[in-house]
This record gives structure tokens, C-alpha cells and sequence, in this order.
């Protein structure tokens, strides 16, 4: 009897440890034998590995489903993280990985250090992100609730980036690396929030599938790609052009004499540039070679010079715009209430008209933060300047007369379109196209542009207007409802595109309720973090109850 039981107790003992080898959470056990220096090791260089893979979802790689395994090793990394110190690792890694690979542009302009700074403080930034998502990995919930919730958190920290400090910097969203993705349609419902939180469930199902919860992943997955493609088709499709709503666009490039820092220095040949560019443009108007275009975009910067205080660059303009026959939107500065980035409709024969002048100013380029006390660290703060932000609706509408068609152009300067509120406004208050007109000649041939004309490109999808964006080197590029590139420049080229767009007035889901989609998957977050530590210290205080009725049975029991 006594040899059957060994045999018995050696068979189960086989069975157990096959089992435990082919189950996935074996190798957790594994990792959470190892020493806690070795552990973190190990989180930080996957965490490094997933913000790698984020980095290569973004323009102009554009491996969007990149993003979805970095997302899984990073949800992954929480799930196997021990303690807090483990997961503030994950986080802090991730998240500098991230921005040190996609932001090396940053660098062209104000050098190594600010750039590597600047990541080191979006790592840190995203260590309360970090331990939310610890703690939801490492609560009592069903692994069905923890893995949107923990999805849900990451939006509520890109949520929370996108307005502090200093404004927000929104600028390595995870939606942007999904616009040519299947989730991408997605925007139009639940704007850019929506598609960074499936993009994060779909994530979560690899990491559901690697666990063998087959349920679960595929409920992730499938229910991810049905709201991201399948849904937008049925609810918010795009309707047919009218005839009367067809209009001729001119988006101007220009191009700098030369790269970099020093083509300030020469702002007055910029404006030349592009104002050749636009009497060109006329001479083939004139011949019958192209059609009248109903309004010519320049870039941002296009007049460094400002028009309001230079008789000549005035001009210029005012030339240019009587040559071609239409207004121009010129990119420029005023002073009426401090310095002020503006665009701002020059008509040929009113001269110039409605304004828009820059809300969301980029800090430590447009505006300085600590200006007296950083400059004791870099004299590289008096490079920065110091506007005065807008408070328009981001729409300027040129007139409409001499047979032209009436615009209603919402404008997004450069760097607000990373900002959901900007186009956002611009559509609720009627505009029917949409314009980036961006100077991005100080950052040379770096990927800055590329990712920035993908952020145009999703605006369009988010809110169905055809896009226009409008460098002073390029990329240039116009976008249709859809998000497709119709034409586009090169980097550092004179070049004039031109294409008849249809003017959108409908209102999408996202335009009307994407504020409040991104509110409620925030709060889910939250919630499921609140709910998180409820249950942690329901569960310590249970666990040292259990322990003192223990004690006090075994006194008794002596």
C-alpha cells in the first residue's frame, strides 16, 4: 500500500508539473522566483523593446500594428510586475523609449540635452499611468475586466499629458501610429481616445491569448476591430459631394533658402519665394492651363515679415493675391495684443480680413516656462519667444465674391493639431475644410513632418473634411475626407498643389460627443483603479483578520 501511494503521489506529481509547463503563467512563477534586481532588469528592457515597437507604429515607418505587440509586452510587463518600484520601471522606460526614438527632431533645433531631457520628464510623467495600470494588473478582478480597464487607464494618461503640464504635450498619442490601420475609422465616433483604447485592447488580447483565454482575447479583438472598421462604415458614412460644394484649393510651399536656424535671417525671401511660387501659379491660370482656385493657402511663417508693420511685405501680398485672383491665407505676426502666430485672409480687393491667431502655443519654443530661472542653466531659453495666445474659434471665411466660392476654413497652426480641441472647435463653429499651414524648415529632413502630416491625415477621418497642409519645405500634402493623400510635396522643394475638395458641413460623432466618449473611457479607468485599491486593502485587512483569528484559536486551543 505504501509503494501504491508513492507511485500515486509521483504520478500526480508528473501530472502537476506538465501541467504547470504548459500553462503560461508557469513562466510568471518563473519570473517571480527571480530576485527583485533581476526582475526589474528584465521589465525594463521589454518596456525599452515596446516603446521601440510604438515608435515604429508612427509615420513615416507606419507599422501600425507595431504598436499592438508593444502594447501587449507592455500590458504584459504589468501583469508580471511584483511591486510598485517594478512597475514605475515599466513605466518610466516605455515611455522615455518611446519619445527618445520618435522625437530626435526636437533635438536638430535646441540640441541633445532638451531632448533628452524632454524624454527623460514624458518618462516620468507617465509613472501615475504606470501604477494604475500596476494596480488593476494586480487586483482581484477577472482578467476580462482588468485588461480594458488597464486599456482604459492608458487613455486616461494620455488624457492627462494632453493638458499638463504647460498645456499638454499629446504629441506621441498611440493613435497616431494607427491611421493607416484598420482602427483608424474609429475616430470619427470617439475622436483620436477611442482609437489609442482599442488600439490598447487589442494589445490586451495578445496578452489574453498568450494566457490560453481564448474567450477573452477573441472578445478583445474582434469587439477592438468591429468598432474600429465596421462600425464607423455603418454609423457615420461619408456623404456624397454636391456639385455646389466642389472647390478649388491652392496649397503654396515656397521653400527656405537653406536649412536651419538661419532661414529667420532671410524671412523676407521666404515671402518672395512664396509669392513666385503663387505668380506662377497665376501665369498658368491666366493660359488656361489650370483652373481658378477659389483660395490659395500659404504656410505658417510664409511672412515672417509682417505685413501689419512692412509696407513692402505688404505689397508682396497684395500683389500676389491681385495676380492669382483670389484670397491668400497668409501665415504671419501681429501685435495688436502682444506678438501674436496669425493666419489671416488677404482678399485682392479688401486687402486683408478674418484672423486666426494661434491658441495652443508650443512651450519652450512659442512661450518660455521658468524663463528667468532655466536661463541660469541655458542661455538656449532666449531662443524661445514669447506670444500671447488666441482665443478665436479657429475659423476664417473668405468673402465669396467675383464668382468665387465662399470658404469656411478652419485652421489648425502647426503644432495645435496635435491638440483634440483644435479642429474640434473649428467644425462645431462651421468649417467645411480644414488647414495645417506648419513651418517646419528648422527641423530639416526629419521625421517631424512625416508625423505631423499623419496627425492631419487622422483629423480628416475624425471629422470628414478634406485637409490641407501647407509647409514652408515641405511635406505639403492635401488630404481627402477620407485621410488619403490626394498629392503631396518633398521635403525642401518649391511646389504647388492644387485639387478641387468638397466642402463638409455634417457634424461626426466624434465632433459632437468626442470630448465625452474620452471622459467616460477616463473615468472607466479610473473607476477600475479606484476599485482596485478598495479591493487591496479589502483583501490586506481581510487576510490580517484571518491571521489574528488564527492566533487567538491556537490560544485557546493551548
Amino acid at each position: 500500500m505504501h509503494t501504491n501511494r508513492q507511485a500515486r503521489s509521483s504520478e500526480h506529481g508528473d501530472v502537476a508539473q506538465k501541467d504547470a509547463q504548459n500553462n503560461p503563467i508557469h513562466w510568471q512563477v518563473r519570473f517571480r522566483a527571480l530576485s527583485p534586481l533581476k526582475q526589474r532588469l528584465i521589465l525594463a528592457l521589454i518596456a525599452i523593446l515596446a516603446g521601440g515597437l510604438q515608435f515604429l507604429s508612427y509615420a513615416p515607418m507606419s507599422w501600425w500594428w507595431s504598436a499592438w505587440l508593444g502594447l501587449s509586452l507592455l500590458i504584459a510587463s504589468f501583469l508580471c510586475a511584483t511591486d510598485w518600484k517594478s512597475s514605475i520601471v515599466v513605466g518610466f522606460c516605455w515611455a522615455t523609449a518611446t519619445a527618445l526614438f520618435s522625437l530626435p527632431w526636437i533635438g536638430s533645433f535646441v540640441g541633445i540635452g532638451p531632448y533628452v531631457a524632454l524624454s527623460i520628464v514624458l518618462g516620468i510623467l507617465t509613472i501615475p499611468v504606470a501604477l494604475a495600470m500596476w494596480l488593476i494588473a494586480q487586483s482581484s478582478f477577472p482578467l476580462a475586466l482588468k485588461l480594458p480597464g488597464m486599456a482604459a487607464a492608458l487613455v486616461a494618461g494620455e488624457a492627462l499629458l494632453a493638458r499638463w503640464p504647460f498645456g499638454g504635450f499629446p504629441w506621441l498619442r498611440v493613435a497616431w501610429g494607427q491611421v493607416d490601420g484598420p482602427l483608424a475609422p474609429a475616430v470619427a465616433i470617439g475622436s483620436t481616445a477611442l482609437v489609442t483604447f482599442l488600439a490598447a485592447c487589442v494589445g490586451a488580447g495578445l496578452v489574453a491569448l498568450a494566457l490560453r483565454t481564448y474567450a477573452t482575447s477573441a472578445a478583445l479583438v474582434a469587439g477592438a476591430l468591429f468598432i474600429g472598421w465596421a462600425l464607423p462604415a455603418w454609423t457615420q458614412p461619408l456623404p456624397e459631394p454636391t456639385a455646389d460644394s466642389n472647390t478649388r484649393v491652392a496649397v503654396i510651399q515656397g521653400n527656405v533658402p537653406r536649412l536651419g536656424l538661419e532661414f529667420n535671417a532671410q524671412r523676407r525671401a521666404v515671402l518672395q519665394n512664396h509669392a513666385d511660387a503663387t505668380n506662377e501659379l497665376a501665369r498658368r491660370v491666366h493660359k488656361g492651363e489650370e483652373p481658378q482656385p477659389d483660395i490659395v493657402i500659404w504656410p505658417e511663417n510664409s511672412s515672417d515679415v509682417s505685413p501689419f508693420t512692412d509696407g513692402e511685405a505688404a505689397r508682396i501680398i497684395e500683389n500676389a493675391a491681385m495676380n492669382i485672383g483670389a484670397p491668400i491665407v497668409v501665415g504671419t505676426f501681429t501685435y495688436t495684443d502682444g506678438v501674436q502666430n496669425t493666419m489671416v485672409v488677404w482678399d485682392p480687393r479688401t486687402g486683408p480680413g478674418e484672423q486666426h491667431e494661434k491658441i495652443y502655443l508650443q512651450p519652450f519654443g512659442e512661450t518660455m516656462p521658468f524663463r528667468e530661472l532655466l536661463r541660469h542653466f541655458s542661455d538656449m531659453v532666449d531662443h524661445a519667444g514669447d506670444m500671447t495666445p488666441g482665443n478665436g474659434d479657429a475659423v476664417v471665411t473668405t468673402p465669396g465674391t467675383e464668382g468665387l466660392k465662399k470658404v469656411n476654413l478652419g485652421v489648425a497652426t502647426c503644432y495645435e493639431v496635435v491638440f483634440d480641441g483644435a479642429y474640434r472647435n473649428a467644425v462645431n463653429h462651421g468649417a467645411t475644410i480644414l488647414a495645417t499651414p506648419t513651418n517646419n524648415a528648422t527641423f530639416g529632413f526629419t521625421d517631424m513632418t512625416y508625423q505631423q502630416l499623419a496627425m492631419s491625415r487622422m483629423r480628416a477621418m475624425e471629422f470628414q473634411r478634406a485637409t490641407v497642409v501647407a509647409a514652408t519645405s515641405g511635406v505639403s500634402a492635401i488630404v481627402d475626407a477620407h485621410g488619403d493623400v490626394v498629392k503631396q510635396s518633398k521635403i525642401f522643394e518649391q511646389k504647388v498643389l492644387t485639387e478641387t475638395l468638397p466642402q463638409y458641413s455634417h457634424l461626426t460623432f466624434a465632433a459632437r460627443f468626442g470630448a465625452w466618449i474620452e471622459g467616460l473611457l477616463t473615468a472607466f479607468g479610473i473607476l477600475c483603479v479606484v476599485g482596485a485599491v478598495l479591493r487591496r486593502r479589502g483583501g490586506d485587512a481581510g487576510a490580517g483578520a484571518h491571521e489574528v483569528d488564527g492566533r487567538d484559536t491556537k490560544q485557546n486551543m493551548h
